[in-house]
């Protein structure tokens, strides 16, 4: 599949309000920048042979799009791409010029071979995700490190990337861990819940905006009251942040549309509104549990009316 691009936007076009602040002129100048579309003698000789570019691209706004990054796709030989229509309209939309071909994660396994014989065979290539940086929570991992394993070169594009935005906005210290997208469900789930909540410091989550509000059920029930930011839509027109309480953003009951990341702030010492009794707690639960209500059931209402994660007063329960 081969993409060609031009520089004048095409009429009719609805674009939002945070694209046209940054789209390009006829002549390739806005705003006093300069935009390179054509590769210059010294870009070209900087591509090494047999090399993967692992190539960042917008999260919402094209603006964000680094004149490198551009000239290194329209450069390579070829650019693997997550979805080749997203990846194709991108780069006709910005006025250039790619071979493209598709690596998901339906194709990982047979692609990975042929990849490797044609970099082998020097070859540049190009890995692109249809948002942001690939292998963050996208196709091209595995890729990646077979082809460490097989001593060939893997090189970066550095661009946006929704995780980095969102804790760079959180206000949250350092340091802070990365979790991606949470299992759906099962054993891997409640895991995956378990380790968050004996993770004492900031935790960045993508979700989807049809799994948000489950999630932040989850999160209130597995690892307890912390502040926490919600970050949607980012760099596009609706952009929207919010801070706060995690009790607050789980109990919201509006619908939250685009894609979402969670910043989850690091564990309060002291977590409530003020210092937890835990004897009261675990007196209440044996009370319930006296009355007839299974131990799981009377631990978890506890720890949701008084904001604390279940796991740590299943163990206060156990140890006492």
């Amino acid at each position: 599949m081969v993409v060609r691009g031009a520089l004048e936007p095409s009429t009719g076009t609805i674009r939002r309000a945070a694209d046209q602040a940054f789209e390009p002129s006829a002549q390739g100048v806005h705003g006093g920048i300069v935009i390179a579309d054509n590769l210059t003698m010294a870009d070209q000789q900087a591509l090494q042979p047999g090399t993967l570019y692992l190539v960042g691209t917008p999260i919402g706004n094209r603006g964000d799009w680094s004149a490198r990054a551009r000239s290194v796709l329209q450069s390579v030989d070829l650019v693997l791409a997550e979805d080749t229509r997203v990846t194709g309209l991108l780069c006709h939309t910005t006025g250039i010029s790619v071979r493209l071909e598709s690596f998901h994660a339906h194709n990982t396994a047979r692609r990975i071979p042929e990849v490797i014989l044609r970099l082998q065979q020097g070859q540049t290539m190009a890995l692109v995700s249809d948002r942001g940086m690939p292998t963050i929570s996208d196709p091209g991992q595995e890729l990646v490190d077979a082809l460490w394993l097989q001593g060939l070169r893997v090189s970066v594009v550095p661009g946006p990337s929704a995780g980095v935005a969102a804790f760079s906005v959180s206000g949250f210290p350092a340091p802070y861990a990365f979790w991606g997208f949470l299992p759906r469900s099962g054993e891997e789930r409640r895991a995956a819940l378990e380790a968050l909540a004996q993770w004492p410091h900031a935790a960045v989550v993508y979700e989807s905006p049809h799994h948000i509000k489950r999630t932040l059920m989850d999160l209130m029930e597995e690892v307890g009251e912390r502040d926490v930011l919600l970050a949607r839509e980012i760099t596009k027109l609706h952009e929207e942040f919010w801070r706060g309480p995690l009790s607050q953003l789980a109990g919201d009951v509006r619908e939250w549309r685009g894609e979402c990341v969670l910043v989850l702030g690091p564990r309060k010492k002291n977590p409530g509104s003020g210092k937890v009794d835990w004897n009261q707690l675990v007196s209440r639960v044996n009370s319930m549990v006296s009355q007839g209500l299974h131990l799981s059931e009377a631990i978890r209402q506890v720890a949701q009316e008084n904001r604390v994660s279940r796991r740590d007063l299943y163990q206060r329960v156990h140890r006492d």
